[in-house]
């Protein structure tokens, strides 16, 4: 199956997708963008140093990259991409798959509550029948992981939230590139349950917790840290008010906190879940073996941060008390697992 195999350049890239058209006679210009759409979104990961842990000045370097070759041929071997450069290497392969692809700005970017000087790049499809549409893959990337459906392909660009490739368009091309089978669905049916069963809970706090100990079923480890977080932060805003999670605003009882800690030489990420909505907020740090969040004692957190766990453009509220109790009282500490 095509979206199981590895290339490391662009040229290969254009190769293997040349071929494969040529072993399938008769595939539809939609079903091509649509087989390099998921062959990316499996390969691809989002860049960290971007976003969420790169300065203004690393930033802009990265972006300004991403408009030249040799960075995306880079990218083809690290696997990791922005918008702007993954823009462009669509661009790349489709042009040369016969396919009509241009890159659109949009005035800012809508991934982060940290506010960036770097519009948000996307692809305009103009096939030579049909209308224009447009795919976003860089937004997709989390639902490909997931094996989810993709909200962002095939969007109308003259219609407000309307496909120009409706979804059972979609999902035929999906069983016929092998993306979805009958056995293998895809795992958006999972999440209306969870909100379903999520709605009869009462208690904010518990309803929190039943959300963040049950947020995945499919389990993958090939996504990074932070196309696993905004999986999940697409999954809070269906099932939570935008008082009770704002991530765009960073605001609200649930607000994602970015961690990380050094270890020989070696950098591990940390997605941290506060809620706030007591008198010491709750702290939930997802757990990659079991796939899902554990709430932990909240004199365990600070320990965790006294002893390396560092907090990135963060704050939670009480932390530097209890650390403060830390020090004068190491009996407070209590041994972890």
């Amino acid at each position: 199956m095509i979206l199981d195999r590895k290339v490391m350049n662009l040229d290969e890239c254009v190769e293997m997708f040349k071929e494969y058209i040529n072993n399938n006679p008769g595939m539809s210009e939609e079903l091509v963008v649509r087989s390099v759409y998921l062959y990316f979104g499996n390969k691809f990961s989002f860049n960290l140093n971007f976003l969420p842990f790169g300065n203004s000045k690393r930033k802009q370097e990265i972006y300004r990259l991403a408009n030249f070759m040799p960075e995306l041929e880079k990218c083809m071997e690290t696997n990791t991409i922005i918008c702007n450069s993954l823009s462009k290497i669509l661009v790349y392969v489709l042009t040369r798959l016969g396919i009509n692809a241009v890159t659109v700005k949009e005035e800012e970017c809508y991934f982060s509550p940290i506010k960036i000087h770097c519009p948000h790049i996307y692809n305009i499809i103009k096939p030579k029948n049909g209308n224009p549409y447009s795919i976003d893959l860089q937004r997709d990337i989390c639902y490909i992981k997931m094996h989810a459906r993709t909200p962002n392909f095939g969007l109308s660009i003259s219609k407000v939230d309307s496909y120009d490739i409706s979804l059972y368009e979609q999902e035929l091309m999906d069983m016929q590139l092998g993306y979805i089978s009958k056995e293998n669905y895809y795992n958006d049916y999972y999440y209306q349950d969870l909100k379903d069963d999520a709605s009869y809970i009462d208690d904010f706090k518990e309803k929190v917790r039943f959300v963040l100990e049950n947020i995945e079923t499919y389990e993958t480890d090939d996504i990074s840290y932070i196309d696993r977080q905004w999986y999940h932060v697409f999954m809070l805003e269906k099932i939570f008010s935008k008082f009770e999670f704002d991530y765009q605003n960073s605001s609200g009882k649930i607000r994602f906190i970015d961690c990380y800690k050094d270890h020989d030489d070696k950098r591990q990420y940390v997605s941290v879940v506060v809620v706030d909505d007591t008198p010491e907020p709750d702290i939930y740090i997802y757990n990659d073996k079991e796939k899902r969040y554990s709430k932990i004692d909240f004199v365990n957190f600070a320990y965790a941060v006294k002893n390396g766990l560092v907090l990135h453009n963060a704050k939670v509220r009480n932390l530097n008390k209890v650390l403060s109790q830390l020090e004068k009282n190491q009996s407070l500490v209590k041994k972890i697992g």
